[in-house]
């Protein structure tokens, strides 16, 4: 039996090390949105050793393009030329933040298929900032003077009768702590809220060492904030009113942080491997799987989960037992342990007390987000995918720095949901 199910390899050869990054930094005054974008592009290329005219086909992810680049309905060329890629075949993918994983996975089909052999998937997404109509692009502006009619707030999150998806209130927080008291029988909130601060803590001691967070080098663990606000420890802080309650079971430690962001990946067949000399260790994708449910079907968030457990079951190249590392999305602290236990990465019902239990940080046994994941390392909407699936390179080349886990990584889940209807799956392998 082949170890993977796509008809030709595909394996990621390059990646981007751009750092998240904010424009009211003073270092990106001036700077357009495009810039972020081919500076990744540029890494990821110099990391695998291309050239621009090698690229094939690019596989562009960004969600909000709309309101903040100007009002423009298809950048994709503005960003090319930057890029100096002008005339490539491109794509844009918007599946809201799964956007970046679609986008990755059609890079896949596209290279499996035979049509190409070098394709390139970028991201990009500056969710806090927007350029005014008819105003030059490096003139960025926070999001909250924007004053135009088509407002972001509301057209992320459509209050229409027959449209709403629920997941902006209170479904994406909390579904994971009244799963857990409704199928567990875990009637103890104060235990859920404490498997929640130690999740923080152990995301938190990740980010603070990942040279690509916005704040590393500055920002401070846990157990550093506490002793400066004048708690005996962090669980005490993150139990106390300063990192208050935002839903009933979700903390502002346990929220999305969003941030602004560009990254790239290099995707390659075995034949272009070879042609190019390609000195990196290729990262193999062994499988993927993706399914998409409205919050009209009970527990959305949990069953989206187990279809692509399903389908990647079905198509019998995923192992739980063989995952050495999860890398996942949690825009609330109970998404990452849900998707933990549904892909079989810990034990059903025992993912809060791998989290108590410190199991889950970077130099734990059972490591998952050791950058820190959305909560703590930050989340950029349609490039998040992108972002996330150039941790796992990292990490598996042995190559994350502080954060790095400590134990070899043969073989990694990457697991992304986007928009509270979408869920992907990913696996990759060391070549």
């Amino acid at each position: 039996m082949a170890d993977s199910r796509l008809m030709r390899n595909v394996s990621i050869v390059g990646t981007s090390s751009l750092k998240q990054f904010s424009f009211d930094q003073p270092e990106w005054e001036g700077y357009s949105m495009y810039e972020p974008w081919a500076c990744a592009v540029s890494q990821a290329l110099e990391d695998a050793n291309i050239r621009p005219n090698d690229v094939e086909k690019i596989s562009y992810s960004q969600f909000a393009y709309f309101p903040t680049m100007g009002h423009i309905c298809a950048p994709v060329n503005y960003l090319e030329e930057w890029a100096g890629l002008a005339g490539k075949p491109i794509s844009h993918i918007e599946q809201a933040c799964a956007s970046g994983y679609i986008a990755f996975t059609e890079a896949v089909q596209a290279i499996a298929s035979g049509e190409y052999d070098v394709v390139l998937v970028a991201g990009l997404e500056c969710p806090k900032f927007f350029v005014p109509i008819d105003e030059p692009a490096y003139r960025v502006k926070p999001l909250s003077e924007y004053k135009e009619f088509w407002h972001p707030g509301v057209a992320l999150f459509d209050c229409g009768y027959a449209r709403f998806d629920g997941a902006s209130d209170i479904l994406l927080p909390d579904e994971n702590g009244f799963y857990y008291k409704e199928f567990y029988g875990l009637k103890d909130e104060a235990f859920i809220d404490e498997a929640y601060a130690h999740m923080a803590i152990n995301q938190r001691r990740g980010a603070v060492r990942n040279p690509r967070s916005l704040d590393y080098g500055s920002s401070k663990d846990y157990s550093e904030v506490a002793k400066d606000e004048g708690f005996s420890s962090d669980v005490e802080y993150l139990l106390s009113p300063k990192n208050y309650k935002i839903t009933q079971f979700t903390r502002k430690s346990g929220a999305v942080m969003h941030n602004c962001a560009a990254g790239a990946l290099v995707l390659m067949s075995d034949e272009a491997i070879k042609k190019y000399g390609v000195q990196n260790r290729p990262i193999r994708v062994i499988d993927y799987a993706a399914s998409s449910l409205s919050p009209r079907k009970p527990w959305c968030f949990h069953n989206m989960n187990v279809e692509v457990r399903k389908q990647l079951d079905k198509n019998g190249f995923f192992k739980p037992e063989e995952m050495d590392l999860l890398i996942t999305t949690c825009m609330s602290s109970g998404e990452q342990t849900d998707s933990a236990e549904v892909f079989g990465y810990v034990p059903e019902g025992q993912g809060l007390q791998y989290e108590i239990d410190h199991r889950t940080a970077f130099d734990g046994d059972t490591p998952i987000n050791p950058h820190g994941g959305d909560c703590q390392w930050g989340h950029a909407m349609g490039c998040s995918g992108v972002n996330m699936l150039s941790e796992a390179v990292f990490q598996m080349r042995g190559t994350a720095g502080d954060s790095q886990v400590q134990k070899d990584i043969k073989k990694t889940l990457v697991r992304g949901m986007g928009g509270g209807h979408t869920t992907v799956g990913i696996i990759l392998q060391n070549a």
